[in-house]
């Protein structure tokens, strides 16, 4: 298996492997990706900021 700093040189298979065994796995995505999964939206009409304000920044 190609190492962990050379991220780009693992095919599908060394990737899929990799995530077989993690205990945990964790993807990042654009904002369509949730949406489309009937994820409601942060921001505009209807979105959980509008419904519950926007949350501060001091509280991550």
């Amino acid at each position: 298996m190609a190492e962990r700093g050379d991220a780009w040189a693992w095919d599908l298979d060394e990737a899929a492997e990799v995530l077989v065994s993690s205990r945990y796995s964790i993807a990042l995505t654009g904002a369509g990706v949730s949406v489309e999964s009937g994820v409601p939206p942060f921001r505009g009409p209807g979105g959980l900021w509008a419904k519950h304000g926007e949350a501060p920044l001091d509280g991550y």
